[in-house]
Parts: C-alpha cells; structure tokens; sequence
C-alpha cells in the first residue's frame, strides 16, 4: 500500500443558536497536542508536533516506544530538542533538530508531555503514531512520447529510484525492486529496477481518453514516497471530424419517426474528406429515459437515421471517437412532436403569511414537454372571471407517464382570491387550464402596541399591552380569546427571546408584565392564528432600563 507523509493541521470550529448568557471558560487549560508527524521527509529522523495552549508552551518532551507496544513497554528514545518551527508559542508546529536514529523501521507509538507558562500540564499519545520510515525517490522520471499519434503508438516510461534510511541517514539506489505503474489504461503494469535502481516500461496506447502515468516504489519494509515528478499525463493526438446535417427542424406527430440524415468527413492533409465506416451517434435524451440511432457511414460519407421521440427535443448527432480520430463537434436537429396537455389535481391554500402555495399535475400524453415550453405560469383574478394575472412561474418535476408532471409554486398574494394554473404550449403541445380555486383568509392586527413605563427601573415591572383586530365582513373588530405572544430581542443582540403569552379580552384587548432586566425591544404578535386567519402586524417599542 502506498504511504501518504502525515500532515499537521488544527481547526477550531464553534457553532450554535442563543440560548442566554455564556458561562464563563475555565481559569485553567491543559496544553493540548493536535498531532505528530516526521517533518518533510519520514526518513529525515526528526519529529514535528502540533499544540496548543492558553499560555506559552515552554516545555515539549516525546517519548517513543516500539511499533505495536503495549501500554507500560519501555520507550525506545525520548526527544526534547524542539524548537518553534511556525505559529506562536501559544499555538504552533515544533520540530526537533536532531535527527533519531533507531534499529527498526515502522510506526513508533509517541506520548508528547506538554507544559505552559502557567505551570498546567498533559501528557498525551498521538493516534496515529510517529512513522519512520524509508524514503523512495523518484529521479530522472521521463515517459516519451507523452502525445503518441498513428506512426508513434508505443509510449516507454523510465527513471530511477533511490531510497534513503533515517536508521543512517544514507541514501542509495534502489536495485531490484518492484515497482507499480498507475497508468488508467493499462491496469496491473508493473516492472523491476536493475541493478542502479533504474526501470523502463513500455505500453501500446488503445484509448483516446488521457493516461496519468505514475510510479511507485514497492520496497518490502514500511515506507513513504512524495510525489515529485509524477503525473505525467499521456495524451494521444486525433485528426478533426466533422457532421453536417441535411435540416435543421424537423415537425412529426406523436409516435412518428424522424429522419436525421447529413455527411461526416475527416480532416486529412489539409482538406475535409468524406469518412466512410464510421458510426454516427443520433441521441435524443432527458433525465428519465433516451432514443438513440446509430447509423454507420458509407463510401460517400452519408448517414440516415430513424428516431421516434416520446416528446419534442434535440436530437444531437457526432461521429464517434476513435483512438486517433476526435468527436466532431455535436450537431443539433429540433425535432417537435406535438401531443395533447392538460392540468389535474390543481389545489391552492393561503398559509398564516398570506404566502399561497398553488400545486398540480402537467399531464401531456406519452412524455413531458421540450425544456423550452415545460413552465406553468400560476395566475390570480380578483373575482374568478377577469383580469387574470400570472403571479409566478414554475418548473414542473419529473415526468411520470400515468400521472404527468407535479408542479408546485409559492408568492406572496393577497388575503383572499382565486387561482389557476395556465401552461402555454408550443409546437410540441396544446394549451391548457387547470380548474379555478377560491381561497381566503381573514388578517389581523395589533394596534395600540406598547411597552410601558419608559425607562424603568431594574428589577420592576415592564407591561406590554395592545388590542388585537381582525378583519371580517369588511371592518376591523375585536378578536377575543386568542393568544398573543411576547417577544424581547436584548440591546446588541440579533435574535428574539419567547416571553410568554397573553389571552386578549372581549374587547381584543390584552396586557401581560415581565420583570425588567436589561434594555431591549419588545414586541406583541399573533403568530400562531387558526386556519382561517393571517398573523398580525406588531410594533415594536424599546425600553431602557437603568
């Protein structure tokens, strides 16, 4: 398996909602390790940590102990040596300068003691460990050619590796070691370094998609190996083609087959030549489902393709790719087939917001409408019969043949009205109208809101009064029995505190009194009205409190 160097990273993330006050932190805080790795190399022999405190770090000791020892074995070496490599001594990476030099390879466990200015103190073991291991080196690394074309279709791959110890510290070339390949075409390549650590491989390039060509190093013992040099990505050259199709719109009827017929050519010293024995791509397609055609080209160049398309939409045509010919540039053909539509199931409610959500099916025969023409525009009269206005315009979803297309839209509206869905058809369908819904709800308001008395004492009574009105047989009256909620948003803050309720009287009058505490905004609102009713309006009125 392939070893990947450890990075060191810390992330302090804090997220919530306002609940009140925060507690205050804690006096004291045990320096904290994030992580530990081997610096830029895993065979440098040096040990990086990460950590973090409330106050300057002034002690690092690491304490190593033998891969896969159990908790109470003796360390194998203990490092002090740490100096500050970025960050602060608050919060920062530390590197040793003195390279280890230990007798095994592998991952060593690593417990890190910690301590900070203020004399708190952790000792912890990194989860990971600290590796230490080989180090493979990829040298002189070349893979020509790296654009194969017809006469040149073999790619060779070459370089050397070396590989350096930190139990020496000596680096020497790695003879006769496996080494893998990761080239995306040719799964399992795998080959030997000689004698100077040096290896070649060579491939036949079949695919006209890119190869990323790497290598890596497969020594028996633990090791790590960086990526420099690597990547190189082989790509192979193809000569131009092109489509030219006879039309350009084609009009059939539902269940009829269109013809898409036109002249591929290939670019060829310089000139555009017909392309016999190709395959030409015709696809027609949407989310659901697909038509396709695939005539091949004769002596000539010429195709023709028969489609039958459950709906109108693009058919798009390109010849198909070779391993050195490209994909012609897609060639369209509209192709509209007009079928029946019509709207069922067309609901529409007004919620507590007076925002009204309209939904419904789009049913149009076999298949959804082309993109361009698949909207349903939700419409508003006054009283039913005139002056029909499109509130908004939606998309509907999938198409499903038993049961059309669901849509759903939701604006902002008046308190009361009817509704219908209109979809506009083009030369692939009929227009088409849901029936007409009546919907009403009845608005209320808060008027004579205020919080009083103005400023106030700590520790006193605020009383937070209004009358609540509701809108019917076309005057404002009093609405009695309802519930009235209490709202404070403290000084500075940018959120609103439930207070409690308070239950208006016969006359829609209500009043309820809160202990003062500290300067804000209070606010009266009915917000959870019955189905019949809007929410109100309230005013809001800031208090001090001294």
């Amino acid at each position: 398996m392939r070893k990947r160097s450890l990075a060191l990273a810390c992330a302090s993330v804090a997220a919530g909602v306002m609940l009140g006050p925060v507690p205050a932190a804690h006096a004291a805080v045990a320096p904290r390790l994030f992580g530990v790795g081997s610096g830029d190399s895993t065979a440098s022999g040096l040990v990086t940590l990460s950590a973090q405190s409330d106050s300057a770090i002034t002690s690092i000791t690491a304490h190593l102990y033998a891969p896969g020892s159990a908790a109470g074995a003796p360390e194998i070496a203990e490092v002090g040596d740490f100096t500050l490599k970025s960050g602060t001594a608050q919060s920062g990476v530390w590197n040793t300068s003195t390279p280890l030099r230990m007798s095994d390879l592998g991952t060593y466990r690593v417990v890190v003691d910690l301590t900070d200015a203020d004399g708190d103190t952790s000792s912890t073991e990194d989860r990971s460990g600290y590796d230490y291991w080989l180090q493979a080196n990829l040298t002189d690394y070349q893979v020509t050619p790296d654009h194969p074309d017809y006469e040149h279709q073999d790619v060779t791959v070459t370089g050397g590796f070396t590989v350096t110890d930190p139990r020496t510290g000596e680096t020497t070339p790695a003879a006769n070691t496996r080494v893998d390949l990761g080239i995306s075409s040719v799964p399992d390549a795998t080959t030997r370094t000689g004698a100077d650590g040096r290896f070649t491989y060579t491939y036949r390039v079949t695919d006209p998609s890119s190869d990323t060509v790497n290598a890596w190093l497969r020594p028996d013992e633990p090791w790590y190996q960086p990526w420099t040099n690597q990547g190189v990505e082989v790509r192979a050259v193809q000569s131009d083609t092109r489509v030219t199709l006879d039309a350009a719109e084609l009009d059939v009827k539902a269940g009829q087959a269109a013809t898409v017929s036109g002249t591929a050519e290939v670019y060829v010293d310089g000139a555009w030549k017909p392309l016999a024995g190709v395959t030409v791509d015709e696809i027609w397609s949407s989310e659901s489902s697909g038509v396709a055609s695939r005539p091949v080209t004769g002596a000539d160049g010429r195709f023709s393709g028969q489609l039958t398309l459950p709906r109108s939409g693009t058919v798009e045509a390109q010849v198909r790719t070779g391993t050195f010919t490209r994909f012609s540039e897609l060639r369209t053909v509209k192709v509209y087939v007009a079928q029946k539509t019509s709207i069922t199931d067309f609901t529409a409610s007004l919620d507590k917001y007076a925002q009204l959500t309209a939904k419904g099916l789009l049913s149009s025969g076999r298949s959804a409408p082309a993109d361009i023409y698949n909207h349903v525009d939700l419409q508003y009269s006054a009283d039913g019969k005139t002056g029909w206005k499109t509130m908004k315009t939606v998309v509907p979803g999938s198409f499903e043949p038993d049961d059309g297309a669901p849509f759903k839209g939701t604006f902002a509206t008046s308190s009361k009205g009817y509704y219908r869905a209109h979809f506009k058809a083009g030369r692939d369908s009929q227009e088409s109208y849901s029936s007409v819904v009546h919907v009403t709800r009845a608005p209320t308001r808060i008027t004579d809101g205020n919080a009083s008395p103005e400023p106030v004492r700590k520790g006193r009574t605020i009383t937070c009064k209004g009358k609540l009105q509701h809108y019917t047989s076309g005057v404002w009256k009093a609405y009695a029995g309802q519930k009235v909620k209490i709202l404070f948003k403290p000084k500075g803050s940018s959120g609103w505190y439930d207070m409690g309720n308070a239950t208006t009287r016969a006359d829609g009058t209500f009043g309820k009194g809160f202990t003062a505490s500290k300067d804000g905004t209070w606010v009266a609102v009915l917000l959870y009205p019955n189905s019949t009713h809007l929410v109100s309006s309230g005013r809001e009125d800031y208090v001090d409190v001294t």
